[in-house]
């Protein structure tokens, strides 16, 4: 994976969760100030290991704090109304 590929998929994590974070501002007491946020995401494990290696070259280079969050897409059922119509020439 090229690191190119690896932003664009990190972006599409980071997008969801700030859509968390902003239902939830709480779960951002969970991260120290200063410490480096890494995705774990389980549904890629391409992008999971990348982003583990990427942890421990920061943590051993810089020293910096590491909060890892695991990312699991979960299945989510919708019902969703479609219109369907009906000709008539007189009342049902």
């Amino acid at each position: 994976m090229t690191r190119q590929e690896q932003c664009r998929r990190n972006d599409e994590l980071f997008a969801l969760f700030m859509r968390q974070v902003l239902d939830n501002p709480n779960m951002t007491r969970k991260i120290p100030k200063g410490a480096e946020v890494i995705f774990l995401p389980e549904n890629d494990p391409e992008l999971y290991q990348a982003n583990l290696d990427l942890g421990k070259r920061v943590k051993a280079k810089e020293n910096k704090r590491i909060v890892y969050i695991k990312i699991t897409l979960v299945p989510q059922t919708m019902t969703v109304y479609v219109p369907r119509l009906e000709f008539s020439t007189a009342p049902a």
